[in-house]
């Protein structure tokens, strides 16, 4: 957390709360959120307009006036909050600081002001997630620096015969093949989770062992994976897990409850050092 469906909620929040604002104050107090930044201070853009807000895999692309250009990292707990002029707010990511909660948070590390009276505040409490600033027509070299593979949404360049030679060069576990960004672009944990479910394959199966039609049916279920979290704004986090909403996740995070396929008791193992579940009847073992 934040995957593809979270990072495209908060883009989708940029775009509509932001795009035409102009940025009037900034306020950064842990210096490292600023990283490998081709320049050197935030307060480049002051006095800039937001124009048009893009996404990449799992990194959130601010375009601004005067061609300048950030890429925001998340990480695995970064998080976007919007207080509108009214008072209200929006929020997306992680679910920490609690989006009812006081902002900022002790784990608020920029605030950045608006000329409406918008404020922003970006939180991380694992203090991973990074900002870089860029002069805009860097952003396509820097993007690609990423090696990122195909997004797994119908529709954006997933094909599935790329997908089958990708996954035929890898001998590892289908699922530390699919959380390699440079095979399918945005998945994480949930949503693989959800995916191996749909798709009745094993976590632990060798990713050069699946067959065409196994293939067939994970290239689809990435894609309904990503598509069921983008309609819920991202996966509900509570206490740490996922939270069930309409049937989904309908496997990650529900270790010892029925399988919503079969019935049959989740069961929770680790699979290429992650947290990993899955059903033992729906997705049988292929070494057992």
């Amino acid at each position: 957390m934040p995957e593809l469906p979270e990072v495209e909620t908060i883009r989708r929040i940029a775009e509509r709360e932001l795009v035409g604002r102009t940025l009037t104050g900034i306020e950064l107090t842990l210096p490292k959120l600023l990283r490998d930044s081709p320049l050197p201070t935030l307060d480049l853009l002051l006095g800039h307009t937001l124009e048009s807000v893009d996404r990449r895999a799992k990194v959130l692309v601010t375009n601004w006036s005067g061609d300048l250009s950030v890429l925001t990292h998340f990480k695995l707990a970064g998080q976007l909050a919007v207080r509108r002029p009214d008072g209200t707010m929006v929020v997306a990511g992680h679910p920490v600081p609690k989006p009812e909660g006081e902002y900022p948070h002790k784990a608020t590390h920029l605030t950045l002001k608006f000329d409406d009276g918008t404020i922003v505040y970006y939180s991380d409490i694992r203090q991973f997630g990074w900002w870089r600033l860029m002069p805009t027509e860097e952003v396509p070299a820097a993007l690609a620096a990423f090696q990122f593979g195909p997004e797994g949404i119908d529709g954006d360049g997933f094909d599935r015969d790329e997908f089958a030679n990708r996954l035929a060069r890898r001998r590892i576990a289908i699922k530390p093949a699919l959380l390699d960004q440079r095979v399918v672009a945005g998945l994480g944990n949930i949503y693989v989770d959800e995916a191996l479910h749909r798709a009745r394959i094993h976590p632990a199966t060798p990713a050069n062992s699946l067959t065409p039609e196994q293939i067939g049916m994970l290239h689809e279920a990435i894609g309904w994976a990503l598509e069921r979290g983008i309609e819920q704004g991202g996966a509900e986090i509570r206490h740490g897990k996922a939270y069930p909403r309409d049937g989904f996740p309908a496997i990650h995070a529900r270790e010892g409850e029925p399988c919503t396929t079969c019935g049959t008791a989740i069961v929770k193992t680790t699979v290429g050092g992650r947290g990993t579940y899955f059903c033992p009847v729906c997705q049988p073992d292929p070494a057992a």
